[in-house]
């Protein structure tokens, strides 16, 4: 066999073997391409949900932030309508009648009538209705900040007793206590509470002075006084003595001071000098501070 022939078988073979080799190698990558076909399908499966999640969750929270939108105008919409003028002196209005009518209702001429006393129940029930609307409306406005209002609480806690307590005599009567958010609605009434409250530390000490001036009284009018045969026993203990001084600070002691004089010609001078003390000067002296305060506040008012 020549050299040629031997090239050419060569050729052939390699070029066979090439053949074979292209031929099996396309198969194999034709097989791979459908092997990775399913897993390529899955991952946009994978994409398909994890978008579709993603999109549930934005809607999700694209709904709740439009529910609290909504619901911040909603109570932006309540404490304007419930804390606008007109509504505010309407509300004080019922408050007056509504009061008015509850001391009318202790009259002989209702109570001793069951159909005017119906009609008066009726009416009361529809105010505590306006005034439990109010209530509702104050707290979606104010949320749980309104528990820090005083007078919100106030009213709050007596239009609940009114509803569950209805049948006890002693609630229905504190109802009365309504008149004061009065208090908080006429602005020279505020003003005055609001001294009262500034003046408080030096109330106190006033409050003490008194005190003792009491004090120092009652032991006194006890050891003078407590063996006289009075109409009253208004000097035997000094618990009794120091009530009795109470009362007579409120001016009524003169009938007390002559009952003593009948005995003693000199027991004017106690009830004088006790008066003088109390009466005039500590009652003073509270008034003063009261009317200091009240100054100083229509002082700022006006700055």
């Amino acid at each position: 066999m020549s050299s040629s022939d031997t090239a050419a078988m060569y050729d052939g073979e390699g070029s066979g073997s090439v053949a074979a080799k292209d031929t099996i190698s396309i198969p194999q990558a034709r097989g791979s391409e459908r092997q990775s076909t399913p897993s390529s399908n899955a991952n946009k499966n994978n994409l398909v949900g994890d978008y579709d999640d993603n999109s549930d969750d934005s809607n999700e929270k694209g709904r709740k932030e439009r529910f609290w939108e909504y619901f911040a105008h909603f109570r932006h919409f309540c404490g304007d309508l419930v804390n606008h003028p007109f509504i505010d002196k309407g509300i004080i209005l019922f408050i007056i009648i509504n009061s008015v009518m509850m001391g009318i209702a202790t009259f002989d001429f209702v109570t001793e009538n069951p159909d005017i006393e119906h009609d008066f129940e009726t009416v009361d029930k529809i105010f505590l209705i306006i005034f439990t609307i109010e209530s509702a409306l104050q707290f979606i406005f104010h949320g749980f900040n309104l528990f820090t209002k005083g007078e919100l609480v106030f009213d709050l806690v007596i239009i609940v007793l009114s509803w569950f307590a209805e049948d006890l005599q002693i609630i229905r009567a504190f109802r009365v206590f309504r008149v004061l958010r009065l208090v908080t609605r006429i602005d020279t009434l505020r003003k005055l509470v609001s001294a009262l409250f500034s003046v408080l530390p030096r109330l106190s000490a006033i409050t003490a002075l008194l005190l003792l001036v009491f004090y120092i009284f009652a032991v006194l009018f006890t050891a003078l006084f407590k063996d006289l045969p009075l109409d009253e026993r208004y000097f035997n203990r000094l618990d009794l003595s120091l009530y009795t001084l109470f009362v007579m600070m409120t001016m009524e002691w003169a009938g007390v001071a002559r009952q003593c004089m009948e005995y003693h010609k000199w027991a004017w001078a106690p009830f004088v000098a006790f008066i003088a003390l109390s009466g005039f000067i500590v009652f003073n002296l509270i008034i003063a501070v009261i009317c200091d305060a009240v100054a100083v506040i229509e002082r700022e008012d006006e700055e």
